[in-house]
């Protein structure tokens, strides 16, 4: 859906330039062109977009930001696929495979400064926010990593995904609002939107990974997640309608943070995107349960 908008064909022109411009060493400009080609949803900077033009302005005033958001998120990835061992990404080879880990690490070190240099024309603020921002996604991949090894209900469950998920969706969408001069009731409601919309995503993305693993018990869980907490509690079926009544109540707060912008184009798209990271990215998820098919179905 989202890869026929504009927001995502002008967030990839950017990227694309950003990658052929950028003067460094050829280890890291193949490595760039690597990772960077292997595409993606673009979510978080076409949110960035979509907010600022939401809040008064254009997609020049924050093309920065949407570019920065997306990669220090690459960064993460190149990081996390070290740290899990994966061999696969968006169907290409991931880096510390197509290369070896060192690259793999320090490109995604490089990432992170570029991002940095990227949101850095848009002040103090700003910049303060950015760093905040990465040190919680990095304190959320911790306490994933480490989920299996120390007690880890739902409570924590909350904490790791606000931190490693849902706080770039916020600052994508509240500072895209703050850059373009939104009010402090628009800023507020923008950071409502994002971060909503993060917590309904991880949710969706463990959900549709539980599932998976669930029909193929060989498998090995490489950190806790709602569903498998629930699990315990009350069994699988009600581990799966409890985790969907969670996806629904997110959803619907990112929704209504919306409801104080008059209709547009970008609040339209805005609203279909909670669409797209929840119910469609759930739609085609496969189960031999047939109870659990009927609740996907009906979500």
């Amino acid at each position: 859906m989202i890869e026929s908008w504009e927001e995502y064909s002008a967030v990839n022109k950017a990227l694309d330039e950003l990658v052929g411009c950028v003067v460094t060493i050829d280890e890291i400009k193949q490595a760039l062109k690597h990772i960077i080609s292997a595409g993606g949803k673009r979510t978080r900077p076409i949110i960035a977009l979509l907010s600022g033009k939401l809040c008064g302005g254009n997609w020049n005033d924050v093309m920065n930001l949407a570019l920065a958001v997306e990669l220090i998120h690459t960064a993460s990835l190149a990081h996390d696929d070290v740290i899990d061992r994966g061999v696969m990404r968006r169907n290409v080879e991931t880096l510390h495979v197509k290369y070896d880990t060192t690259i793999a690490i320090l490109v995604g070190d490089w990432l992170i400064s570029k991002s940095i240099e990227l949101v850095s024309c848009y002040g103090e603020e700003v910049i303060e926010e950015f760093a905040r921002i990465g040190m919680l996604m990095a304190e959320g991949e911790i306490l994933d990593v480490y989920s299996i090894k120390k007690n880890f209900g739902e409570k924590e469950y909350f904490k790791c995904i606000e931190s490693k998920t849902a706080s770039l969706f916020a600052f994508s969408a509240e500072s895209a609002c703050k850059i373009v001069g939104g009010s402090s009731r628009e800023v507020k409601n923008m950071y409502e939107y994002g971060n909503n919309l993060g917590i309904a995503y991880q949710l969706v993305d463990d959900l549709k990974e539980y599932l998976q693993l669930y029909e193929d018990k060989s498998s090995e869980f490489e950190s806790r997640t709602l569903p498998m907490i629930y699990e315990e509690k009350y069994g699988f079926e009600e581990a799966v309608a409890k985790t969907l009544d969670h996806i629904k109540y997110y959803s619907k707060k990112s929704v209504d943070a919306l409801s104080i912008f008059e209709e547009c184009e970008s609040k339209e798209k805005l609203l279909k995107m909670v669409e797209y990271m929840t119910r469609h990215l759930l739609k085609n998820q496969r189960c031999k349960e047939s109870k659990v098919v009927e609740l996907l179905k009906s979500f």
